[in-house]
C-alpha cells in the first residue's frame, strides 16, 4: 500500500474480514497450523477503502491463482475446498493477539542475516508498518518502546516488543519454510529493558495509537 488512514483501533479496512469455522464460530487462524495452514497461501486485499466491510471491495487470490470477490456467491465454496474444511467468510469487530499496530525496520530484518532478499525477510514477520532504516541501525525499534513515533499526520506508541512464535518458520505466499528462524532470531542481541537480561525471539514492537491520521509511503518518522 502506498497509504493507509490510522484510525483508533488500526489501520483502516485491516482485520476486518474473517475465514470462520461454522462449526464452532472461531476464526480460522493459521496458528492452528496443520487445521487452517493452507489459508497462509491465501492473498487478500481491500480495493476500495471507502466502506472496508462492504464485500465487493474484498479481493481474495487463491493459492492457484484463482481471483474472488467477497460478493461472490462461490466464494465460500472456493476457501472451503482451498482448507479442506467447511468456512465462512464474514465481518468482525477488530480484535487483535496483543496491539492494533506492528512496526518493523529493515534494520532488523538485515541485522539478523536471515539470507532471505530483503522483501521475503520483511514479509516473514508480517508488520504492518515497514519502517526504512540505514543498514547498520540494527534493532532500533527497541528504543522506541513508551515513546511516542510521529508518522504523517498520525501519532502511534509502541508499547511492547514483539515476541516471536512458530509463525516465523512458516512458510506463506513467496516466504519459504524456515525451520531455523526461531534460533535464528533467538540470537540476535538482548534487548534493552528486559527484567531477565536474557535473550528473546523478538523483532519489531507492538503499538497502540494516540492520534489518528494519514500515513504514506515516504514519510519521516519523529521520535520523542
Amino acid at each position: 500500500m502506498d497509504a493507509a488512514t490510522v484510525e483508533s483501533d488500526g489501520l483502516r479496512g485491516d482485520h476486518v474480514w474473517a475465514v470462520v469455522d461454522p462449526e464452532t464460530g472461531d476464526v480460522a487462524s493459521a496458528k492452528r497450523f496443520r487445521r487452517w495452514g493452507s489459508l497462509l497461501s491465501c492473498r487478500a486485499r481491500l480495493l476500495d477503502e471507502v466502506d472496508p466491510r462492504d464485500p465487493a471491495a474484498l479481493e481474495i487470490t487463491l493459492p492457484d491463482g484463482t481471483v474472488v470477490h467477497g460478493n461472490d456467491p462461490a466464494v465460500e465454496d472456493l476457501l472451503s475446498d482451498t482448507t479442506g474444511r467447511p468456512v465462512r467468510l464474514e465481518t468482525r469487530p477488530r480484535t487483535y493477539d496483543e496491539a492494533p499496530l506492528h512496526l518493523v525496520s529493515t534494520s532488523a530484518v538485515d541485522a539478523l542475516g536471515t539470507g532471505d532478499a530483503s522483501e521475503i525477510a520483511l514479509r516473514r514477520f508480517r508488520p504492518q508498518i515497514v519502517v526504512a532504516a540505514d543498514e547498520d541501525a540494527g534493532f532500533l525499534e527497541d528504543g522506541w518502546v513508551g515513546k511516542q513515533v510521529g508518522i504523517g499526520s498520525a501519532t502511534v506508541e509502541p508499547n511492547k516488543l514483539t515476541s516471536r512464535c512458530v509463525m516465523v518458520t512458516l512458510a506463506h505466499q513467496e516466504v519459504p519454510a524456515r525451520r531455523d528462524m526461531l534460533r535464528t532470531v533467538m540470537a540476535r542481541p538482548v534487548a534493552p529493558g528486559l527484567t531477565d537480561d536474557k535473550p528473546g525471539a523478538y523483532v519489531g514492537v507492538y503499538a497502540t495509537v494516540t492520534r489518528c491520521g494519514l500515513i504514506a509511503v515516504g514519510d519521516t518518522l519523529e521520535i520523542r
